[in-house]
């Protein structure tokens, strides 16, 4: 008798334990279709997740590659051999290539697709740093450029950047919502953490010591012809062996 009272209950146990599982199953337990890794701010909510933002910012990274290997072939003429700069901005178009690889890479990570879309600015920065960001794709705004601004030039284009990485890390890191619904979906501390290991270390880095040089060339080069033209060469020389 003990024994069929023991099976009765252990019964019951399992019928609430398989309906309590049955209520609590996920989306890929019902269809295994739904099996992806997207959580957070990848799941679709009406077409607005955070994918989209990083897909525009990959495409902008890619831009800015480009737009700054151009900038560095601008120092490497006959008429304008300029090493130092030619290496520097190398270096940033290197870079921002090796930034939209890895940036593709955390994306298909996440269960997205990071294809190339239009580069253009989002919303969410000023209309000057948008601008800079908007810029003719033939790239003729970088061909016709000095030492020094080029420097004022690759500061504002970092800036911009910096900007809207800025823009993506306060949706991701903010859980708050408007009361009639709002970005709560949005946050994500994973994209957050990417962000803040991988782009905004380094951009407040770049941003500094552009900066600095763009000051201590204009005091390398604010004498007469003659002495202006040899701080240029000696802060290219500086910029060789420092970059």
């Amino acid at each position: 008798m003990a024994k069929f009272n023991n099976a009765i209950v252990f019964g019951i146990v399992l019928i609430f334990a398989s309906a309590f599982a049955a209520s609590d199953s996920g989306a890929c337990e019902a269809d295994v279709e739904e099996c992806n890794p997207n959580y957070s701010s990848f799941l679709n909510h009406g077409g607005k997740t955070v994918e989209n933002d990083l897909r525009k910012y990959t495409s902008q990274l890619v831009d800015k590659s480009y737009r700054f290997l151009v900038l560095s072939s601008v120092f490497n003429k006959y008429s304008l051999d300029r090493p130092g700069f030619e290496k520097l901005y190398r270096k940033f178009s290197d870079k921002a290539w090796a930034d939209a690889i890895d940036l593709i890479k955390y994306q298909s990570r996440r269960g997205s697709f990071g294809y190339l879309v239009n580069p253009k600015s989002s919303e969410q920065v000023s209309n000057e740093q948008a601008k800079i960001l908007s810029r003719p794709g033939n790239y003729s705004t970088v061909l016709d450029v000095n030492e020094l601004s080029s420097l004022q030039f690759a500061l504002e284009y970092e800036k911009a950047l910096a900007q809207e990485a800025h823009a993506i890390h306060r949706k991701v890191s903010h859980a708050a919502h408007k009361a009639g619904g709002g970005d709560y979906y949005h946050y994500d501390p994973d994209a957050a953490h990417y962000l803040d290991e991988n782009i905004i270390e380094y951009q407040s880095g770049t941003v500094r010591d552009l900066a600095g040089y763009i000051h201590n060339l204009k005091h390398f080069s604010r004498n007469s012809q003659g002495a202006s033209d040899l701080g240029v060469h000696l802060f290219d020389e500086f910029l060789a062996k420092a970059e």
